[in-house]
């Protein structure tokens, strides 16, 4: 009777100490906003209050240029790929890169080897890049950014029509997103989201 009671607090603080270390692991991660080339400050300030009021450890950096060793010159835009590795090497193991920008940019997708996006991050990862420049309507542009830190903390693509995580399948279906759907939002409330 006795080794069944010292099994079953063994469970419980194992438990315990799994929930405080993921907790630990969510508190302590940081979002870091990186505008990169051509981008409005409205679309900065979009991404920093819109992630803040869910992740408030999100800090806005230093504009840069875009990397050179990023550029395709036979289309005249940047890979995402390229930029999402580039961000990832820069980031700390507790922090997200975010990668904003108006500038077009692309990643190979099956028999492309240069497809534009929107979008493009790791799943899950430290870095997602973020393009406002095929979004018809720009007040939408949040919506993208919380695609891809959705991906960034391992959401896959929902089939929910209305969800922030569906699939864009090559268009825009910002305008019929109203939110996160009730999976992936019990899924981003474990990441510490405050949604």
């Amino acid at each position: 009777m006795k080794g069944r009671y010292s099994w079953l607090l063994l469970c419980i603080l194992l438990t315990a100490c799994e929930h405080v270390a993921r907790q630990s692991e969510t508190a302590t991660r940081h979002v870091l906003i990186l505008p990169l080339g051509r981008v409005k400050d409205v679309q900065i300030r979009q991404a920093y209050e819109g992630i803040r009021k869910i992740y408030p450890k999100t800090t806005v950096l230093p504009a840069q240029d875009m990397p050179a060793f990023t550029y395709y010159e036979p289309r005249n835009r940047n890979r995402a790929d390229s930029l999402i590795a580039w961000m990832n090497r820069m980031a700390k193991p507790n922090e997200i890169y975010v990668g904003i920008t108006m500038q077009d940019i692309s990643t190979s997708k099956g028999m492309f080897s240069d497809y534009g996006v929107m979008g493009l991050g790791y799943c899950p990862g430290k870095a997602c890049i973020i393009s406002s420049y095929r979004l018809k309507n720009k007040q939408h542009f949040f919506k993208l950014v919380i695609h891809e830190l959705g991906h960034n903390m391992g959401l896959s693509h929902c089939p929910v029509a209305t969800c922030y995580m569906r699939d864009a399948k090559g268009g825009d279906p910002t305008a019929e997103e109203t939110g996160f759907c009730t999976r992936c939002s019990a899924f981003l409330r474990k990441k510490g989201w405050d949604l």
